[in-house]
């Protein structure tokens, strides 16, 4: 993947995925939401909702525009999951950069008989949906902030770099460590923030925060200046951990600057923005040691992964690069339909194994535990 294609779909997933936090991010804040009743759940599940197994599944997803590409990935992952599992479901298709509303959209799904919907991808969307009373469930493709109220028929589930922030801060912790220095690119404000948010939650102590410059020569002076290089070798003692984030280019000057300035052996965790997609052992030596979290197929598990078939069969119907490029919403797409066929099973504690990681529910929000890789001679090498 190119570094400006890199940082274009970057740009696009931040823009639909900005301010959003997980349930498990939220758990210890004073504006987590309130846990639904186990009653009104186990009434949605008897009464009031067909979650176990739905008939007619309504999608809705951009096929064109600038997210054309994404809607298109997720919808093949859908309908190509629904085909290899066997599904009698009969799933309608809404084009929702076809219709003047997400309001619209959805009344075309009930129009249509659905019982179960799935979508919409943008948050604005989401938004709008929370505000209606709902009366078919609907399983979001991205999240609302955790203050938001929500009806007991909206269901949230989506890609977020903000998820990898907090796998990450507790990975670091478990690891024992305490005292972080944080660096991010210019658009990673909100990652900087849910890194000290999970950080303090846990107890640890952020030191400082670093916005990373662009230019070469200019972040070779932030690092040595942020680290408190004196010659020959004396740097700053009050951090044990780095959490990064930024794009494969930026990281990739990062790591061989901390060595250069003596902290070359303090772990750096980073999200998985600073990974192309694409092996490259040359380029990523720079990355060596860094520890990053994505989704399964992101880091190439889909041959050993539960979801095996459904990857190869995605991966021979594109070309090789598209499927790199969209391989994370193809999975997106895959959760999806699968989510829509067992959430009675999630709803009763269970964990779905999918393509976006270990999935589980939490006061209607979707629960992604993914697995985590760090990068050693080049290549990424997975760890437990």
């Amino acid at each position: 993947m190119s570094f400006l294609f890199s940082r274009l779909l970057l740009s696009i997933i931040l823009l639909f995925s900005s301010s959003i936090y997980l349930s498990g991010c939220s758990q210890n804040s004073a504006n987590a939401p309130s846990p639904v009743p186990a009653d009104m759940l186990s009434r949605n599940l008897r009464n009031n909702f067909p979650l176990a197994n739905p008939k007619i599944i309504a999608l809705l997803v951009p096929l064109q525009g600038q997210l054309g590409p994404i809607g298109q990935a997720i919808k093949q992952g859908f309908l190509t999951a629904a085909q290899e599992n066997g599904s009698n479901a009969q799933i309608i298709i809404i084009d929702t950069t076809k219709e003047p509303t997400i309001q619209a959209a959805y009344n075309k799904a009930l129009a249509q008989k659905a019982q179960f919907v799935v979508g919409p991808l943008l948050k604005p969307q989401v938004q709008v949906l929370a505000g209606l009373e709902l009366s078919t469930p609907v399983l979001a493709l991205n999240y609302l902030n955790s203050d938001i109220s929500t009806p007991a028929e909206l269901y949230q589930f989506g890609l977020s770099p903000l998820d990898e922030a907090q796998e990450l801060t507790t990975k670091a912790w478990q690891s024992g460590r305490r005292s972080a220095l944080i660096m991010t690119s210019s658009w990673g404000s909100q990652i900087a923030q849910t890194f000290a948010d999970e950080w303090k939650n846990l107890g640890g102590h952020v030191v400082e925060r670093l916005t990373l410059s662009q230019n070469s020569s200019a972040l070779t002076g932030q690092i040595r200046r942020f680290l408190q290089f004196k010659p020959p070798h004396e740097i700053r003692t009050d951090f044990d951990v780095i959490f990064l984030a930024s794009d494969p280019k930026t990281a990739r000057q990062v790591k061989p600057l901390l060595k250069f300035y003596f902290a070359g052996d303090i772990p750096v965790y980073a999200t998985a923005s600073i990974y192309s997609g694409r092996p490259n052992s040359r380029l990523d030596n720079d990355l060596n040691g860094i520890i990053f979290c994505s989704t399964p197929w992101s880091l190439g598990r889909g041959a050993g992964a539960p979801n095996r078939l459904l990857y190869e069969k995605l991966q021979a119907a594109n070309s090789l690069e598209f499927f790199r490029h969209y391989r994370s919403y193809y999975a997106l797409g895959v959760d999806a339909l699968h989510i829509a066929q067992q959430l009675s099973s999630l709803a009763n504690s269970q964990i779905l194994a999918g393509a976006t990681g270990q999935l589980s529910l939490k006061q209607h929000r979707i629960v992604r535990q993914m697995p985590c890789a760090q990068f050693r001679r080049g290549h990424i090498t997975l760890i437990n």
